[in-house]
């Protein structure tokens, strides 16, 4: 009975996929992004100016310092006036018009007062006097001898001046009283005050001086942005390209394009370089697969062959005498034989071009377990005293290294003849097989790592054993050399040293 299954399995399989995050941003081309951050970077000081309020304490210091200034020049020539005020004669509509000429010229609104806080005089179109201010804080400072400031809101104007008007849009009034001496006592005060202006009229009025600054500074910084986006994306196009044409199929135009695609940016340019890298690793790996694939189907095709003929001659004969089927038959069973070994030897192949975890294997651990494994191989742990203990350490599978290590001693038994004598001795991250075997000719010695290549197919032989220790070797970083002669074949492997 086919087993239902459940409807939990969906919601799992679901479960599982990670969640996309939204994005928010809009899809831009970096030449855009680039240029949109150029110019931002450009207006950001502007907008900390302005926004943090910076500017506008700034302009209100300014103008506190203007009517401290001009406080200091009207109390000296107002200490003249009040000491006159004393004698017969005296008119305070003189004092008047010289405020409302002083505010005419400097925009300031004044006013003086006696020692009780009154007013004696002011700028003001229609004078007032007689005011009383004493109850204003700047006032009573002034009147006590020390310089007195305050911050009044200011009421909205009606109708809001433009930004070339000379008057004032902030929305506060700044006071200054300063103290008038007469004969090194306090007579009075003068209180001045005036709106400071607001930030974009102060910028307004500084346009005429800025206007330039400003178009060279947006012109400066659109011609980084667009050298920018030229340096970035060139090269970016070259890797979009380059992989248009790897997905196309074009490994070796697209690795060759990946090659030539420099760029004055680090990120950039190590982008290109690793993709080249991987470019050309893909594009041997196909070349690799395809050889494979070759070798695989020439390999397959004789066995094949062999056990269809076997089956058509058993099914053509039904008069075939016994023994002559028996015979056939174990050919039949030797060729299935051979196909179980040719599948094992490519699954192990396969298995040995996955990258290793990288763990560190320690080989004098690993060569110290031959012995139950190999009990007549002969095993040399020594190296020279030189050697730290750290180098016998390698990065890689140690279930890979075993295989490795144990097809060399399985090959040089079963080439070496009845008598051979094996030894395994360890070297600084690595070691070597050494057999008294007859030894490999100079023309075998050049394949003897090749794919299915032996010389003891009669025997069973599939050609993989060496080819899995070479692609394991490989895939560790590690280099194999052969060195043989008649009564000696070393066999020689070393890793990279293990980094923490």
């Amino acid at each position: 009975m086919s087993e239902t299954k459940t409807t939990d399995e969906p919601e799992e399989a679901a479960g599982d996929e990670a969640p996309r995050r939204a994005n928010l941003l809009p899809g831009l081309s970096l030449r855009t992004w680039l240029l949109g951050s150029h110019l931002l970077v450009l207006l950001l000081p502007l907008l900390a100016l302005v926004g943090t309020g910076a500017l506008a304490m700034d302009l209100r210091r300014q103008t506190r310092a203007d009517l401290g200034n001009q406080g200091e020049v009207l109390s000296l020539f107002v200490a003249e006036q009040l000491a006159a005020a004393a004698e017969p004669g005296f008119d305070p509509a003189e004092l008047d018009a010289l405020l409302r000429e002083t505010r005419a010229k400097t925009l300031a609104g004044v006013r003086v007062v006696d020692l009780d806080g009154r007013v004696v005089a002011t700028s003001a179109d229609e004078p007032i006097h007689g005011e009383d201010l004493s109850a204003d804080p700047e006032v009573r400072s002034a009147l006590a001898g020390v310089t007195g400031f305050a911050t009044r809101p200011r009421p909205a104007p009606s109708h809001r001046q433009p930004l070339s008007s000379p008057s004032r849009r902030a929305r506060v009034r700044l006071f200054v009283a300063k103290p008038v001496f007469v004969d090194g006592q306090v007579a009075g005060a003068v209180l001045l005050s005036r709106t400071p202006r607001e930030e974009l009229q102060a910028l307004y009025h500084m346009s005429p001086r800025l206007s330039w600054g400003l178009l060279l500074a947006l012109a400066l910084t659109l011609a980084l942005a667009v050298l920018a986006g030229r340096l970035g994306t060139r090269s970016l196009e070259t890797l979009a390209e380059a992989a248009r044409r790897l997905s196309g199929g074009s490994g070796s135009e697209g690795a060759k394009l990946l090659r030539s695609a420099g760029s004055h940016v680090d990120e950039v340019r190590e982008l290109a370089t690793a993709t080249a890298a991987m470019a050309e690793q893909l594009h041997s790996r196909v070349e690799y697969i395809n050889a494979f694939a070759g070798n695989v189907a020439h390999e397959f095709r004789t066995p094949i062959a062999t056990l269809r003929g076997t089956a058509e001659l058993l099914r053509d004969d039904e008069g075939m005498a016994p023994e002559r089927r028996r015979r056939f038959l174990e050919n039949a069973l030797e060729e299935l034989e051979r196909l179980e070994r040719l599948v094992d030897g490519l699954l192990a192949l396969a298995r040995a071009e996955q990258l290793h975890d990288g763990a560190p294997v320690d080989l004098r651990e690993l060569l110290g377990a031959l012995p139950r494994r190999w009990p007549d191989v002969e095993l040399s742990l020594e190296h020279p005293a030189s050697d730290a203990p750290q180098s016998s350490v390698v990065a890689g599978n140690r279930s890979q290294l075993d295989t490795a290590l144990d097809n060399l001693i399985d090959n040089a038994y079963a080439h070496g003849g009845p008598e051979v004598h094996v030894r395994v001795r360890a070297l600084p991250s690595g070691f070597e097989v050494i057999d008294d075997g007859p030894g490999i000719s100079a023309a075998n010695r050049a394949r003897i790592f090749e794919r299915f290549f032996t010389t003891a197919r009669d025997e069973g032989g599939t050609g993989l054993g060496l080819a899995l220790v070479r692609r394991i070797v490989d895939t560790h970083g590690g280099a194999i050399t052969v060195e043989s002669e008649p009564g000696r074949t070393c066999v020689r492997v070393r890793f990279p040293a293990f980094r923490h």
